[in-house]
């Protein structure tokens, strides 16, 4: 892992260029290209297509003609999907690259706060497919004891080793801080980082039966030195 953004794997399982070329061994050392897991990417185009699919409104006659104009619903993000999905299935990973090129793709839609939240949310619950249903019924018969602390040495191990991010808790808080999350690499500007606070929520809600809002208290874009999201729990109203 090069710094809390992302995961890095290596990928040497390819013949060089020179042997293709050549049938001789190549001399020279092989790239490791850092790598992102393949829930990231499959996540935000999976959040595409359902913010672009049609609601039955009665416009059926419309639906092939909103169908042609929406990216979501094209052949070429259904072909990707299947392509993450299938390595997502392995637990596998992407390029890097790849997933830099997705989320400046979401960013540039109007609706992208839409997307990058849902997105979020679903990758939450790729990341916690297994664990979160066992986990919280647990949490929840004993919030204070044993099974809390287990929810949440889960919570900072999938938030580590898939999205990047170190858990800080504290007193009455949970703080999660990442230096250089993938979202600030895509947009400087910010607006992606979105989908780690729903992200973070998500896996909360799901591993420990959390209910209240992840404030996105310190960001990059903002000259901050590092970007960090705290939760705040939901005020009780009598």
């Amino acid at each position: 892992m090069p710094g809390p953004a992302h995961c890095v794997r290596s990928d040497t399982s390819r013949p060089s260029p020179a042997y293709l070329l050549t049938g001789l061994p190549a001399y020279f050392p092989p790239v490791n290209k850092p790598t992102v897991p393949a829930l990231i990417p499959l996540s935000l185009l999976e959040a595409i297509r359902n913010l672009d699919t049609p609601v039955e409104d009665g416009l059926e006659e419309l639906a092939e003609e909103i169908t042609a104009r929406r990216l979501g619903l094209s052949p070429t993000v259904a072909a990707q999907i299947q392509r993450y999905r299938q390595a997502a299935d392995k637990r596998g990973s992407v390029d890097l690259d790849e997933t830099v090129s997705v989320l400046r793709l979401v960013g540039r839609r109007g609706d992208a706060h839409l997307v990058f939240a849902d997105a979020g949310r679903r990758a939450a619950r790729y990341a916690s497919r297994g664990r979160g249903r066992s986990t919280r019924t647990l949490a929840k018969l004993s919030p204070g004891g044993m099974a809390y602390r287990l929810a949440m040495r889960t919570f900072a191990r999938l938030t580590r080793t898939i999205f990047g991010g170190e858990l800080k808790p504290g007193a009455q808080d949970v703080e999660v801080c990442m230096d250089s999350p993938l979202s600030i690499v895509a947009l400087p500007t910010g607006e992606a980082c979105v989908f780690y606070g729903s992200v973070y929520q998500e896996l909360l809600r799901g591993l420990t039966g959390f209910e209240g809002a992840v404030i996105h208290e310190r960001c990059r874009s903002r000259g901050d030195q590092s970007c960090v999201w705290r939760t705040a729990v939901a005020e009780v109203y009598e």
